[in-house]
């Protein structure tokens, strides 16, 4: 047997014993707090098929080293202590774990502030760990979200961002806490994205790929970056399919990535097993993947619909094996 066959098969192996049901995440963002609870008591399989709520609520502080409630609207009010209480406690009664998502935009921002994210996991990140484990806890949550963005060429940032979620999973993985990324969808530009995946392996619970509308199992769509050869040399990176490969390369179990889906739509993409909600939630499930939606405001009418959420539950509840050949190295 050949050393590649040989690690295919091994990881196989791991991914079949140690994969667990792909989990159902959706963001409540602080802006849309009141449509994103009516959005969660829409449908009674909306609380069937979430398994994780992550409440978009935090931004850095301006010093680094802590964190501040994200201002609701331009005027910059900001989110409440009893906002997360309400709906931490709806998630609680429901016995889906809530997340602290902590993001570099805002209402008053209105732009992904890359330098506002450094100077807490750059220059201050062992304040900046200390502060997101000691909000967690003051709220009773159960883990941590990190969605801080950047947009163009921050690869001199990465081995610095790799030190923070290693520290930040060394403090929240011993008291079972969960640590979840959120990344851009592909491997060529954008912080983080795709090609820094490898670096978190065993140190997170899940990556959320954020493609959204992007991705869909019958993309044909390629992607080159300004100023760059197309990535990935001309690959349909925005396959539900490739982008599963590409993590399960890296080193992470089928239900560790997550593929994000757009609600403020019913339908999108083309090809595959159709373009609306329902079609690419079944292609995921034979992937076997998990799912993150953005976000709980459920735009598109459909997300709202009995059909769909019969289709997120079995998504969850029995999730295809269509990852295996995934495995399998190239001839």
């Amino acid at each position: 047997m050949n050393t590649k066959a040989a690690a295919a098969l091994a990881l196989l192996a791991a991914s079949s014993a140690l994969a667990q049901q792909p989990p159902v995440i959706g963001w409540v963002p602080p802006y849309g707090m009141d449509a994103a609870m009516r959005g969660l008591e829409s449908a009674p399989g909306v609380a069937k098929g979430l398994t994780r709520i992550a409440l978009q609520f935090w931004n850095p502080s301006s010093d680094g080293k802590g964190l501040v409630f994200a201002p609701i609207d331009k005027t910059g009010a900001p989110v409440t202590a009893a906002d997360v209480a309400r709906f931490r406690d709806w998630a609680k009664q429901r016995r889906i774990p809530v997340l602290l998502t902590v993001y570099n935009n805002s209402q008053v921002l209105a732009k992904w502030d890359w330098s506002l994210a450094r100077h807490a996991f750059v220059e201050h990140r062992a304040e900046f760990v200390r502060a997101l484990v000691a909000e967690m806890d003051r709220y009773q949550l159960d883990g941590t979200d990190i969605d801080l963005e950047g947009e163009g060429d921050h690869s001199a940032d990465r081995a610095a961002y790799a030190r923070f979620v290693s520290e930040l999973s060394a403090a929240l993985k011993p008291r079972g806490k969960l640590l979840t990324v959120d990344s851009f969808h592909s491997p060529c530009d954008n912080a983080p994205n795709m090609s820094w995946w490898a670096d978190w392996t065993g140190r997170i619970d899940a990556i959320h790929s954020m493609g959204y509308a992007d991705l869909y199992e019958g993309s044909t769509d390629t992607f080159t970056p300004p100023g760059k050869p197309v990535c990935e040399g001309g690959a349909r990176i925005f396959k539900y399919s490739w982008q599963l490969q590409y993590g399960l390369k890296a080193g992470y179990r089928v239900d560790q990535i997550v593929l994000g889906m757009p609600t403020w739509v019913d339908t999108w993409g083309q090809g595959g097993q159709g373009s609306h909600a329902v079609a690419h939630l079944r292609e995921v499930q034979a992937l076997g993947a998990g799912i993150a939606l953005w976000d709980l405001q459920f735009e598109g009418p459909q997300w709202k619909s009995d059909a769909t959420w019969e289709a997120v539950v079995q998504l969850r509840s029995a999730p295809g094996d269509g990852w295996k050949p995934l495995l399998k190295p190239a001839p």
